[in-house]
């Protein structure tokens, strides 16, 4: 072998050796770059109050057009679904489907007020529009049909969704005060899976809690030993609306659930009266929506914990009327 050979052989492998690992840093690389990013809030040029529409319907044939109204009127009262979903924009509607109870007992979201909002993200532009839940049963399938919500959703132009549970993945939540990180449903956190996240809880009373409306409903994007959380719930819940990012908290009140929540069972627990009920509030404040739905319990917002704590770790302001409030009825 001569000293060309040596020196070919020498360079040859230095040459490989930089090319492997060029090739190595390039596929370190490629895997960094696809490592997705969390969803932020989305920016929108929606008002920054809350509006209240009522509907005081009795004729129930009536009703899926007045509520549908009420949804529609008191979003382009905000300004307009327009102003937040954006054309080829995905969007995630999160309802509460937890519990097999047909609409009038008032433990799910109304299927009309979903429907509505599925019309006005796709006549907005959405490219697709998803509506899921985690369910409190192990078949999301009896309360997805009985609830209304997934055949309403579905007719609307909707994905009608079950969860995957492989799809929980833990998550650092940053600056929490009790909770340091939990188990997200990634189809709502990561950003290059949601564009617009839309919260639509059903004011209710609860039985840990006291009431569950747009902070407790955040329930239903988490996995992991949920029942865990009940213990010293309220910071929690303040801890779980620090990490996902709810673009607009629509709350139905068009019937509330009064008694013996979240689960319900029984018409006589249900308040379908306009004294209460007959509303639906939107806004991108979620807590200024709830400090608002505490007003249909005849409770003071400081009264409820997770308010209370989610109004002093600023996620939202409790006076809900400092920023603008609106009221129109249908």
């Amino acid at each position: 072998m001569n000293r060309h050979d040596k020196i070919s052989r020498r360079t040859f492998l230095k040459t490989g050796i930089t090319v492997g690992a060029g090739l190595y840093g390039l596929s370190y690389l490629s895997t960094m770059k696809k490592k997705p990013n969390l969803k932020k809030q989305k920016e929108h040029q929606l008002k920054p109050g809350l509006v209240v529409a009522y509907g005081n319907v009795t004729d129930p044939i009536k009703e899926v057009t007045v509520i549908k109204e009420m949804v529609r009127r008191a979003m382009n009262a905000l300004g307009g679904m327009n102003k937040l979903v954006s054309k080829g924009n995905r969007v995630v509607i999160k309802p509460n489907i937890a519990w097999n109870q047909k609409p009038e007992f008032a433990a799910n979201t109304n299927p009309f007020v979903v429907a509505a909002l599925v019309e006005l993200c796709r006549e907005a532009g959405a490219s697709v529009v998803k509506v899921m839940d985690h369910t409190c049963s192990a078949n999301p399938e009896p309360s997805y049909v009985n609830s209304g919500i997934a055949t309403a959703a579905h007719q609307s132009g909707a994905e009608v969704i079950y969860l995957n549970k492989s799809r929980f993945k833990d998550f650092t939540i940053p600056d929490g005060k009790i909770l340091k990180s939990w188990y997200f449903y990634e189809e709502m956190v990561y950003a290059n899976e949601v564009d617009v996240l839309i919260n639509v809880p059903i004011a209710k009373q609860h039985g840990t809690s006291r009431l569950s409306m747009g902070l407790k409903n955040v329930f239903g994007m988490i996995g992991g030993d949920r029942g865990s959380l009940h213990t010293n719930i309220h910071p929690k819940i303040a801890d779980l609306n620090k990490f996902v990012k709810i673009d607009l908290t629509v709350l139905d009140a068009f019937r509330i659930l009064k008694n013996h929540g979240p689960t319900g069972g029984r018409l006589d627990d249900v308040d379908n009266s306009a004294d209460h009920a007959r509303r639906i509030i939107i806004g991108t404040d979620p807590v200024a929506v709830d400090a608002y739905g505490t007003s249909l319990f005849s409770i003071q917002p400081k009264d409820i914990g997770y308010i209370r704590e989610s109004h002093e770790q600023r996620l939202g302001e409790i006076d809900y009327r400092l920023k603008g409030f609106e009221e129109i009825r249908v």
